[in-house]
């Protein structure tokens, strides 16, 4: 992690979030679309009962470029920032953080659904509590070649040039990027999981206790010389048979001396 300080996410005014969802990694978009149709009905109905949703990055399985909302006005990436703006109009938060199969979100995307757009890292101010916000790419030190790859496309150059090609053009070389990604995935040697001793020197130079992340699709609570961090469950209702159908959402809830932590299964 940089030296600088780490920015943060806070409520504008103190107290007045009560409730919070985090979701992470749900993979949505044509190819999905029970998992797709599983978040619309839940960001319409139970979604509204928190006071800011955050999603900590892989909101869609592929994003490669704002000018998606004006050339598909159809498909299931419209639908669902259509919903993200419905879901903003009510002068609820939506906090969005780039992961790596959506890091080409951009001000487009934010100013049609309102969206906040985090930095990764940053730290969640909830009811007194500090905690730190990531999608969890950056901690998996152990997959190199990944890393690589993630320096490089997150550069303003390799940015620019992507974006310069044509839409169809961009389509084909992100299905290849799929295709590829998938068939790792498929071996078990590649899997990588987040460094541990990483995410506790981020905890440390976060001044944090608490990390909540997703990326790795292993959903569990790992505890430590007194920290917690969280990993979030991926979302895939497409899949079930391989991923056990999973779609979890974490809501922290203020309490009067404690927060409350509640893992919601979807599935």
């Amino acid at each position: 992690m940089k030296s600088e300080a780490i920015p943060e996410l806070r409520a504008p005014a103190p107290s007045s979030w009560r409730r919070a969802a985090l979701v992470s990694d749900l993979h949505l978009g044509p190819d999905a679309p029970r998992t797709t149709a599983r978040f619309l009905g839940w960001l319409r109905d139970e979604a509204r009962r928190a006071d800011v949703l955050i999603i900590l990055g892989d909101l869609f399985e592929a994003w490669i470029g704002d000018d998606l909302l004006a050339a598909t006005p159809t498909d299931a990436h419209h639908a669902v920032c259509d919903a993200l703006a419905r879901f903003t109009a009510d002068g609820r938060v939506l906090a969005v953080m780039h992961g790596n199969r959506d890091f080409l979100l951009g001000a487009g995307f934010a100013g049609h659904t309102g969206a906040q757009l985090l930095p990764d890292p940053c730290v969640l101010d909830f009811a007194g509590q500090r905690i730190l916000l990531s999608h969890g790419d950056a901690l998996c030190l152990a997959d190199t070649a990944y890393l690589q790859w993630r320096a490089l496309c997150r550069s303003p150059q390799w940015q620019a040039q992507f974006l310069a090609q044509p839409l169809d053009a961009r389509k084909r070389q992100a299905a290849a990027m799929r295709a590829q990604s998938q068939a790792a995935q498929g071996r078990m040697e590649t899997w990588s999981d987040a460094d541990a001793a990483e995410a506790a020197r981020w905890l440390d130079r976060a001044d944090c206790l608490w990390m909540i992340h997703g990326h790795t699709h292993r959903p569990r609570e790992h505890w430590g010389d007194g920290r917690l961090r969280q990993v979030l469950s991926d979302w895939d209702l497409d899949h079930a048979a391989s991923r056990a159908g999973k779609a979890q959402v974490l809501t922290l809830r203020a309490g009067d001396r404690y927060t409350a932590v509640e893992r919601h299964d979807l599935a």
